[in-house]
């Protein structure tokens, strides 16, 4: 089979199955075609994982690699910030305050196992001896993102968040150990790969973040720009005049009617 088909059928069939899936999992009329919908999903998700050995030789397996390296330390770092989150005061889904040390326990060991990832033997690396280039784009821009993520969230609660301290102190520890994370990994090389290659891959990613930031800015300015320019073309609405004093009257009989009650 052509090395073009073979990666389409086991690897972007599969992906495309994944929110395939998702989308009919959400038909909740149906439990039957619902079930459908995880099942589908989770066959997608096995298949892109399987992409290393069933499509070595397509550059797309690389996806499927890093996706299988970093699901435990991700699912670790993102449960974390949730229990920590809504461990403290929150109106709407609060957790146990004990729920506050397991995620503190879950997010250390999601960033331990990164930096394992990154200065020890366990780094992504393809079939091909080559360190998998999408662990280099990954790394950089999680981090970058948790740390501003972990500190935006910490001055939110300080700012809107009643009796937040305690949560918003964790979660500007958090943002300091990302950075921190991040700041060694531009300066301390790796078995794999030398801090200054990973500082080129950093300010690339910079750039990426502040070009995606700039786009949504500019994306919500245009679209808030249209709306206006809409509205400010429509006609203005015509007054209606003001009730007679038969319908008044009637308006009055209905509410007489429907109040009820002893009548004097």
């Amino acid at each position: 089979m052509d090395e073009l088909i073979e990666a389409a059928i086991l690897f972007w069939l599969p992906l495309a199955f994944i929110p395939f899936g998702v989308w009919i999992s959400q038909i909740k009329s149906k439990t039957a075609t619902s079930k459908l919908g995880y099942l589908i999903g989770f066959v997608g998700i096995v298949l892109v994982l399987l992409s290393p050995w069933t499509v070595p030789q397509s550059p797309s397996s690389a996806i499927g690699h890093l996706l299988g390296f970093i699901a435990g330390p991700t699912i670790l770092v993102i449960f974390g910030l949730f229990k920590i989150a809504y461990s403290g005061n929150v109106p709407v889904g609060r957790l146990n305050s004990s729920e506050k040390n397991v995620g503190i326990v879950l997010f250390s060991s999601g960033i331990i196992w990164l930096s394992l990832m990154h200065w020890w033997t366990i780094t992504p690396i393809m079939s091909s001896g080559e360190v998998n280039r999408y662990w280099l784009i990954f790394l950089p821009n999680f981090l970058i993102s948790l740390s501003s993520l972990a500190l935006a969230g910490g001055l939110a609660m300080l700012t809107f968040g009643d009796s937040r301290t305690n949560e918003s102190r964790y979660l500007f520890a958090m943002s300091g150990v990302s950075f921190i994370f991040l700041i060694c990994a531009m300066n301390i090389d790796s078995d794999n790969l030398t801090a200054l290659e990973f500082r080129e891959y950093v300010w690339l990613s910079i750039a990426d973040i502040i070009g995606i930031v700039i786009g949504s800015v500019l994306s919500i300015i245009s679209f808030a720009s249209v709306i206006f320019v809409y509205e400010k073309s429509l006609p203005k609405p015509r007054s209606i005049d003001p009730p007679k004093s038969d319908e008044l009257l009637r308006v009055a009989q209905v509410i007489e009617d429907n109040i009820g009650g002893d009548k004097r």
